[in-house]
């Protein structure tokens, strides 16, 4: 699905006539001081045009007006006593798309009423990043054809499927082992107390179609036991990005990365470490794999005194720390949100990849600080690197995996 969202722009181009895009101006603002216009979508940007002569602002109300070609725009232009060529209008448009405030009027209002109706916050959202090449609609349209792996229906991704479904994703599968337990209502409100000793993602199936009857759900009652079954699951379901939040067995997060990685399919991961968030994504092909962020034996000659003694507090933490899980709900949600953020991202291409090999750490010890946490492409990876053979299926440890805070 990464070549449905860079192929979103041609997948309709059909619809749009030969004589080319019909464009038509965004919610965008103007006024004059003199003889200068100033332009505003995004309060962030303004452009100032020198338009004395008023053929900026006579364009603008034809943009605004929509239904015109480039050569119908410079002949209403000519007609209204400003003598424009088509050249010079085609220039100005390229210039206003350039700067976000344009899109086809010929790929929108192609949903049904009802459609554009259910999704109308989203199709807002996603002006602010169409353009005359790909309009909102197009972007909608990419997460109506999408589908998304939900591995696990715990913390993390029981506050991020919800997101997934308000944004329209058209098909998802959800997988979970486990039943409805008391300790679960801290962070995860797809349950209800009345639904305790209940299977999570029989429940969660429910909850997605309640929510949402066109969305096509199936639910997997199983684990994750060994690196051969994940490859087959995604072999069966073929999704076009993973969403994963299972935290056992501990090397589930390095099964995930070989099967998706080997498979091309990007995959995006949350979970707490004590006091610290986690939100990152592998985009394979592209961004550094997990088994890139292998950390050395702290033993190891090579190393300095300094950083030797790093790894092994790391290494003491995650051997002998005891896996708590401390994600109350504000956690999960923030999380939760993150990623799906981050699906989003790769099911749409409307910005790329914020942590794609590159870990996002929310400090919730000091006021929920943000930072980012890149991780170099290793070219010798077993797993991403050119000479990788296939899927691995090696215990590693690593700086980023199973954070605890993604399952029950």
């Amino acid at each position: 699905m990464r070549g449905q969202a860079d192929t979103a722009a041609t997948t309709g181009t059909s619809r749009t006539p030969a004589r080319g895009p019909r464009p038509r101006l965004k919610a965008v603002v103007w006024e004059r001081t003199g003889d200068e216009l100033r332009v505003v979508y995004d309060r962030r940007e303004q452009l100032i045009i020198d338009d004395e002569a008023g053929v900026v602002e006579a364009l603008l109300e034809l943009l605004h007006a929509g239904g015109r070609t480039v050569a119908e725009l410079a002949d209403a232009l000519t007609a209204a006593g400003r003598p424009v060529g088509a050249d010079d209008v085609a220039e100005a448009v390229a210039a206003f798309d350039a700067h976000g405030l344009l899109e086809d009027g010929d790929r929108l209002g192609r949903l049904a009423p009802e459609d554009a109706e259910r999704h109308f916050s989203s199709l807002s959202f996603f002006q602010s990043f169409a353009s005359l090449s790909r309009s909102r609609e197009d972007f909608q349209e990419s997460l109506r054809n999408a589908h998304v792996l939900v591995l696990g229906t715990g913390g993390f991704n029981s506050n991020l499927l919800p997101h997934l479904c308000g944004l329209g994703v058209g098909r998802l599968t959800l997988l979970d082992r486990d039943a409805v337990e008391p300790r679960n209502f801290a962070r995860q409100y797809l349950y209800r107390w009345s639904e305790i000793g209940q299977r999570k993602v029989a429940r969660a199936v429910e909850w997605v179609r309640a929510f949402d009857p066109s969305i096509d759900v199936r639910g997997i009652d199983a684990g994750i036991e060994g690196p051969e079954q994940l490859a087959d699951l995604l072999d069966e379901v073929r999704p076009d990005v993973v969403a994963d939040g299972i935290d056992h067995p501990g090397e589930v997060d390095s099964w995930v990365n070989a099967a998706c990685v080997s498979r091309g399919v990007p995959f995006v991961r949350g979970g707490m470490w004590v006091t610290e968030g986690l939100v990152w994504s592998v985009d394979p092909g592209r961004s550094a794999c997990l088994q890139c962020a292998s950390l050395p034996d702290p033993d190891a000659a090579d190393l300095d005194a300094a950083t030797a003694t790093a790894l092994a507090g790391l290494t003491l933490h995650d051997v002998r720390q005891p896996r708590t899980n401390r994600g109350i709900g504000p956690v999960a949600g923030l999380l939760g949100a993150l990623g799906a953020f981050e699906v989003l991202r790769y099911l749409t291409a409307f910005e790329p990849p914020a942590y794609a090999g590159s870990s996002l750490v929310i400090d919730f010890a000091a006021g929920c600080a943000m930072r980012q946490q890149s991780w170099p492409r290793d070219p010798a990876c077993t797993v991403c690197g050119p000479t990788a053979l296939g899927a691995g299926s090696g215990v590693h440890r690593d700086a980023v995996a199973a954070p605890i805070g993604g399952g029950r």
